[in-house]
């Protein structure tokens, strides 16, 4: 196959000398490098965009936490509202450590005796809010906030230490403080 130089010659249309004559390449104005390399203006904009972006993620993923803390907040409190125990004819004063402070729950004498055996749990909801609720449900609790339960200072009688002076001298289950 023939090129287009080679057919052009063979017509006669151009000569050999300005067949073999190759057209220079123009070397970039001024004009066109400028318009190549970005301003001060537009490194500006992109930079602050950049900015822009990364605070918008980070504002994105402190919502999502937020949002997240919400969710959990409202499993516990409708586990805790579907299985709470009664404490309306609660006549007994039972007393727990809550962070470094004492507080305490009036309940029952039945609730105190399974508070004692660590059948049932105290669930803290907020500082100033605690309810009673069965072990399965504090259980269920636990995985979402560990916080959520306090823990139930339960002394087992079996383990007590052999150098203990007071071994001879057992506490009472009901014994308040």
């Amino acid at each position: 196959m023939n090129s287009l130089k080679d057919q052009l010659l063979k017509a006669g249309l151009v000569s050999q000398k300005k067949a073999t004559k190759q057209p220079k390449k123009k070397a970039p104005t001024k004009a066109k490098a400028a318009r190549n390399k970005p301003s001060e203006q537009t490194l500006r904009t992109q930079r602050a965009m950049l900015d822009k972006a990364k605070k918008d993620k980070k504002l994105n993923a402190q919502r999502q936490r937020e949002a997240e803390k919400r969710e959990l907040a409202a499993q516990i409190k409708q586990l805790v509202d579907g299985s709470k125990l009664d404490r309306s004819d609660g006549e007994a004063s039972y007393s727990f450590t809550f962070g470094k402070k004492v507080k305490s729950l009036y309940v029952t004498s039945e609730q105190q005796t399974l508070l004692s055996r660590d059948q049932i749990c105290i669930v803290s909801l907020g500082d100033q809010r605690f309810e009673l609720v069965p072990k399965t449900v504090a259980k269920k609790i636990a995985e979402r906030d560990s916080a959520s339960v306090i823990k139930n200072e339960v002394i087992d009688s079996k383990q007590n230490d052999e150098n203990d002076p007071y071994a001879d001298y057992q506490i009472p289950d009901d014994l308040t403080w």
